[in-house]
């Protein structure tokens, strides 16, 4: 997953797609992606007014929220149960939704997943590869917030998302 990051992935999208997406030097595609889900039925009925006036507060600050980090591709969908082990252990990676974001995002999707105490290890040494500053655990809800967006914008169960929703927004009330 490391190397997925650490590739030139302007170089790699044009070479397989022939485009290459928004980067994400700044918080402008980032906001689009939290915003869009605002006008989706299921998530006016389960956001209030407040609820969904501090996503736009948070989404006004997330420049000086969220670190400028250059773009890479990602496998875009990475949680938990995408992780599988082949027969000899090696570790396997399926149904990818491939984008070209920031890597906090596919660590996002595992770290806020169920995982194990081994797991550890795994984050940490990703952390290092990657170049991650000590602050991204403290991002990982921010981050995946998008993620919480879509579950209640698509599914009838939400799954405790729009309390998670709740509880990152909660600074940004008034």
């Amino acid at each position: 997953l490391a190397r997925l990051v650490l590739l030139d992935g302007v170089g790699v999208a044009r070479r397989v797609v022939g485009v290459v997406g928004q980067d994400v030097e700044g918080a402008i595609p980032v906001q689009h992606r939290l915003l869009r889900w605002l006008p989706e039925r299921r998530v006016q009925a389960s956001l209030d007014a407040q609820d969904r006036q501090a996503l736009e507060r948070l989404c006004e600050r997330l420049p000086d929220v969220l670190p400028s980090r250059p773009a890479c591709l990602t496998h875009g969908d990475l949680w938990a149960h995408n992780v599988l082990a082949t027969d000899d252990g090696r570790p396997a990676l399926i149904d990818p939704a491939v984008s070209y974001m920031w890597a906090e995002v596919d660590l996002a999707h595992l770290w806020c997943s169920p995982h194990p105490p081994e797991a550890k290890r795994f984050f940490d040494i990703f952390a290092e590869l990657t170049g991650l500053d000590a602050d991204w655990r403290s991002r990982m809800p921010l981050i995946q917030l998008r993620q919480h967006l879509a579950v209640i914008a698509q599914f009838d169960h939400d799954w405790g998302a729009a309390q998670q929703v709740r509880a990152i927004l909660k600074p940004f009330r008034r």
